[in-house]
């Protein structure tokens, strides 16, 4: 029936090939492609099978180009061309070696729930998740409303009715920045542990102009049984002075996580975001870098880091793996603190190379500023409490929600320019009857790290 267009549209297709469209372009084109031929489905019967065959003929034809344009496996083109909605999410994985391996195995769920709100369609597309955490991904569209005008307020997913866990993604105001087409976003969130699986929803927020549109959707998924692979290593690292030991790798579908404890006698602080530029790169020259900001101390084990990888090498199998961790942020342990005398108004105690100045004690608040450089990012720098000399501590609100303990004081960051900040904070009360002067704050965060060429061999 369509053997002469079929002819005329594979001629086409090879021309298109040719040519190099810009992703976004062939995402826009497949998408209304899809849309046109849902709308020719309102028309009458005879024109309706005319014209749809047409139009979903030429929208699988542009995604073949779109899907060929990303250099992407048969297997994951299929996986695209047959699962509905998948197409909205191939752009924020397309970079992740991992999740497309993933969805190449089966591990992605179609959900592709939708809300809509004064005009805003808000869809959850879908999951990959295994046996600890879950990747989810999200849409946003809108025929009505310019997308550039709406901001992301927040990001959550719920669980349980009585008793339940939240997740919280995001808590801050970000750009809602068309990133496909002018009406349209893709977003995801990944949440490493999901301990509580049951009445699950998803919340965004989103902001538009002063009014937040709050979207909830209820979903449920199906956790894939399937272990974890346990790559012991054991091999001590001395990184200028500073002793490590890299434990093992943990690998599973969705996050690679590689565990290094360090020396408890070593003699300089790990500092927050301490193995940012932690690399892992196999025979074959695929590379596996650290997520910025990730790596964590869990309470129960001791002085034992996880850092999670932003890939997993689940699906694939190196047969050599070299690991690298350039710079380490850490600082002399002596030095990573600062002292302040709230009754002389003046730093007792600061780091040799300080980037703090400015120290003003006035009618109970304190205030200083905190100056960096280009190189460093000042948004990262956060001091979230005190501890005066008893040891009592005392939690600084920064905005937000009220923190659940109550010995906590009103603060705020001013961020003057990129490289200085400003911060503020209340003291308990002015007669310092309920603390003991000074205070100390410890450092988390600062432009300090050491550096030496290692490697370590993993087979």
């Amino acid at each position: 029936m369509f053997e002469e267009e079929e002819k005329k549209l594979e001629q086409r297709k090879k021309t298109i090939d040719k040519v190099d469209v810009p992703m976004e372009k062939l995402h826009f084109a497949v998408r209304n492609g899809f849309e046109k031929a849902k709308k020719e489905r309102a028309l009458k019967r005879k024109k309706l099978i005319k014209r749809s065959s047409w139009s979903v003929f030429v929208a699988a034809i542009l995604l073949i180009s779109f899907i060929t344009s990303i250099s992407v496996s048969p297997a994951f083109a299929n996986k695209v061309a047959s699962i509905p909605g998948l197409d909205r999410i191939v752009a924020l994985i397309q970079q992740d070696k991992g999740l497309v391996a993933a969805i190449e195995n089966d591990y992605y769920q179609p959900i592709n729930k939708s809300q809509e709100k004064n005009g805003i369609t808000v869809t959850l597309d879908g999951v990959i998740a295994d046996d600890k955490g879950i990747v989810i991904f999200y849409s946003v569209h809108s025929k009505e409303v310019d997308l550039n005008s709406i901001e992301l307020k927040y990001l959550q997913l719920w669980s349980g009715i009585n008793g339940g866990e939240r997740w919280e993604f995001i808590n801050s105001v970000l750009p809602l920045t068309p990133n496909q087409a002018p009406d349209f976003y893709s977003g995801s969130m990944h949440i490493d542990k999901v301990t509580h699986k049951k009445d699950l929803s998803w919340k965004i927020g989103l902001k538009n102009g002063e009014r937040i549109e709050n979207f909830k959707i209820p979903f449920t998924y199906k956790t894939m049984d399937i272990e974890s692979k346990d790559i012991i290593v054991n091999k001590e690292v001395t990184v200028e002075g500073q002793h490590f030991k890299v434990k093992d790798l943990i690998v599973d579908p969705i996050r690679t996580v590689v565990r290094i404890e360090e020396d408890p006698s070593n003699t300089k602080k790990l500092l927050a975001c301490p193995f940012d530029e932690l690399e892992l790169v196999d025979e074959l020259g695929r590379k596996w870098s650290a997520i910025p900001c990730n790596a964590y101390k869990p309470l129960e084990k001791g002085n034992v880091w996880e850092v999670p990888l932003k890939e997993s090498f689940y699906f694939y199998n190196p047969k050599k793996l070299t690991l690298t961790f350039g710079k380490i942020a850490a600082m002399d342990k002596d030095e990573a603190y600062i002292l302040i005398d709230a009754i002389s108004k003046k730093f007792d105690k600061l780091p040799s190379t300080s980037i703090f100045s400015d120290l003003k004690v006035k009618d109970a608040r304190v205030s200083f500023t905190v100056i960096g450089d280009k190189d460093y990012n000042m948004n990262v720098v956060y001091l979230p409490k005190f501890i005066d000399a008893n040891e009592k501590e005392f939690y600084i609100n920064y905005g937000g929600r009220t923190p659940i303990v109550s010995n906590y004081v009103k603060g705020s960051m001013i961020n003057i320019s990129e490289v200085e900040k400003k911060i503020e904070f209340d003291l308990p009360n002015k007669s310092f009857t309920t603390f003991k002067n000074p205070i100390r704050l410890d450092l988390e965060f600062y432009p300090s790290w050491i550096e030496e060429n290692v490697q370590v061999e993993i087979k």
